[in-house]
């Protein structure tokens, strides 16, 4: 039996390296998960699947709705007016939807930490079921980037208070830029790692065996 959804996941996580076509490799390898749940009747693969689409339009959605917020604050004032005191109808519609703006983006951003959470359990499960080590190292991959970046986060915080904020630091960009160099620096260990990850998982689905064709057994008598 063909596992057409193996391609789809390998396929799905390297576009999922590509700015701009991990949209499309988030689609394939929503669709791949759900696939894999209903061929090894595995329901975590379908909740990471499915859990994927949600996330994925919300966030689109997030997107879709915040740029025209921006665009008409920005559009609101004219060129060189910029009063004390906003008038209060340039900011009125912006208040009537800033609520519930970010209520999806709580609620997206829960649903993104349950997915992580749902499609890193998910990699264990597969290395079991279809005895693909390389889901193990992806699941692996990606605990470990978690936990650098924290630590990469931790220690930014550390240092930016051990430097103080004093007005005399605002008044150097010099230090701004050079606590921001340290920063971008930082992350790149993280990013790296996450990439490997991606592309640990592309692998791993790529290595996904064929299932065995199951033959049934005859019950016709031997020829005399």
């Amino acid at each position: 039996m063909t596992r057409s959804y193996k391609w789809l996941g390998g396929v799905g996580y390297i576009l999922m390296l590509i700015p701009f076509a991990n949209i499309v490799g988030f689609i394939l390898v929503g669709i791949a998960w759900i696939m894999a749940g209903s061929d090894t009747r595995q329901g975590i693969f379908k909740a990471t699947g499915i859990l994927m689409f949600i996330t994925m339009i919300l966030t689109v959605v997030i997107i879709a709705s915040w740029l025209p917020m921006i665009g008409s604050l920005i559009t609101g004032l004219p060129l060189g007016e910029y009063p004390s005191v906003p008038p209060p109808g340039l900011f009125q519609e912006f208040l009537r939807t800033i609520g519930l703006f970010l209520t999806v983006v709580g609620i997206t951003a829960v649903l993104a930490i349950v997915e992580w959470i749902l499609e890193l359990v998910s990699h264990f499960r597969a290395a079991t079921v279809y005895n693909v080590k390389w889901f193990r190292r992806a699941g692996w991959m990606r605990i470990v980037t978690i936990i650098v970046a924290i630590i990469v986060i931790a220690l930014f915080i550390l240092l930016a208070l051990s430097i103080g904020f004093s007005p005399a630091f605002f008044t150097a960009p010099s230090e701004i830029f050079n606590l921001i160099g340290i920063y971008m620096v930082g992350l790149i260990i993280p990013g790296i790692l996450g990439l490997l990850s991606l592309i640990f998982s592309a692998i791993s689905f790529f290595s996904i065996p064929e299932a065995a064709i199951e033959r049934r057994t005859s019950y016709l008598p031997p020829p005399e």
